[in-house]
């Protein structure tokens, strides 16, 4: 039952209303008029949708450093030029970007903006231009590198990890649409600011919508009364056994990834704290005189963070590696029931069918109000991990702040 075809409401919106919301309704220039998708990636890597009125309509982290850095700032409504140079500037004042004694290597900022159009030629061309100039106002030595945009079956690969669409769906989108469910799902979880818990959301959601529906039919079963008793009782049983493993899935993943308790989120601080301390000596050794004895001493310190910081990484990975197999024994369960519930589908008598054909439209329209109440309901269940995970950044960004200045000031 996972995604099935219930997502009118996301297709309407992402296909036939150019107009809905936060779009342009204006006459747009043919070469203006188009969505697209920036991303900047210094380390700290971050994704910015672009409307086809030319304005920021979503902010994404694509990694943790990505998350402490557009944590707490605001994005949308921006042009792409004034997103990117909020990204320079952060980036200066936490110290991903190093003054002082580096090479041009060192502070290599990657810029992509998706598509072959001219829209898509001439917005890089404004966005290249707004980061030099940045870094020469910033007076930091650096490099612009072209990254390579995604191609369609990329885009289609982000737009079924984030959306209820089918792979049938998928397939008959062009590149502009893809941007527009993307979009979509990028809006939907703006508030989650990590890769964890989106994806703790996005799993949760599909596994909710595909029981509703699931749900809803052993409903229509059982009205048809007690001539379909046993195999209510059948397909009930199943269900019941379906909604067990998502329930149990759903919490071994909070568990393991989202709790503060959970050995991954611990070892996250950990990383995150070696991460500042690389940061605070890059930015020290920058200030120094290069081959002076404190310079030898600073970059000798430098190699031990590094290294240090390298561990964290390599502990951290492997703990989420530990997680992700703890997983699979549920997936699997999960999957074998979803089998189970086809098959028993598969052999419905044909009034059933005829009355879940009957029933399409009103079972599509009580999924589709499902997954529009979604993320409330997940955000009323999480709203503690939310602030605890926002709060968490934004003092993660501070601390990287402070730590520049000290190192600068010494």
């Amino acid at each position: 039952m996972s995604k099935k075809r219930f997502a009118a409401v996301l297709l309407l919106f992402a296909l036939l209303l150019p107009c809905f919301a936060f779009v342009s309704c204006g006459d747009a220039d043919p070469d203006e008029g188009l969505y697209t998708r920036v991303t900047v990636d210094l380390n700290p890597s971050v994704e910015f949708m672009i409307d086809d009125s030319g304005t920021v309509i979503s902010a994404t982290a694509l990694n943790d450093d990505g998350s402490i850095l557009i944590a707490g700032e605001v994005f949308v409504g921006k042009t792409p030029e004034e997103a990117v140079e909020a990204v320079i500037e952060l980036s200066a004042e936490t110290g991903y970007l190093i003054r002082g004694n580096v090479t041009a290597d060192d502070n290599t900022v990657t810029v992509t903006v998706s598509g072959d159009t001219s829209y898509a030629k001439k917005l890089t061309g404004k966005v290249e231009d707004k980061i030099k100039d940045v870094m020469k106002e910033l007076d930091i030595k650096g490099k612009i590198e072209k990254g390579e945009a995604l191609k369609t079956d990329a885009l289609r690969e982000i737009a079924s990890s984030i959306s209820l669409y089918t792979d049938a769906e998928l397939s008959a989108m062009n590149d502009e649409e893809l941007y527009k469910v993307i979009a979509a799902g990028r809006i939907e979880t703006a508030l989650l600011l990590t890769d964890e818990l989106r994806e703790f959301y996005y799993k949760a959601k599909e596994a909710e919508i595909s029981f509703a529906g699931n749900k809803s039919t052993a409903d229509i079963i059982n009205a048809l009364g007690d001539g379909y008793a046993v195999l209510y009782t059948t397909y009930k049983a199943s269900l019941d056994v379906y909604h067990e493993i998502i329930t149990a899935l759903d919490q071994l993943r909070y568990e393991k990834l989202i709790s503060p308790d959970s050995d991954y989120q611990k070892s996250l601080a950990e990383l995150r704290a070696a991460k500042k301390e690389l940061l605070r000596q890059k930015t020290y050794t920058a200030t120094l005189e290069i081959n002076g004895d404190e310079y030898l001493a600073a970059t000798a310190t430098l190699r031990l963070r590094e290294e240090t910081y390298q561990n964290a990484l390599q502990a951290y990975e492997n703990i989420g590696q530990i997680a992700n197999a703890a997983f699979q024994v549920l997936i699997d369960s999960m999957s074998a029931a979803e089998e189970t519930l086809r098959s028993l589908e598969e052999k419905f008598p044909e009034e059933i069918k005829s009355k879940l054909t009957e029933k399409a439209e009103e079972i599509e329209s009580s999924l589709n109000s499902s997954k529009d109440a979604f993320f409330e309901t997940f955000e009323e269940a999480h709203s503690a991990d939310i602030k605890k995970v926002t709060d968490t950044l934004i003092e993660e960004k501070n601390a990287l702040i402070a730590a520049v200045n000290s190192s600068v000031n010494k």
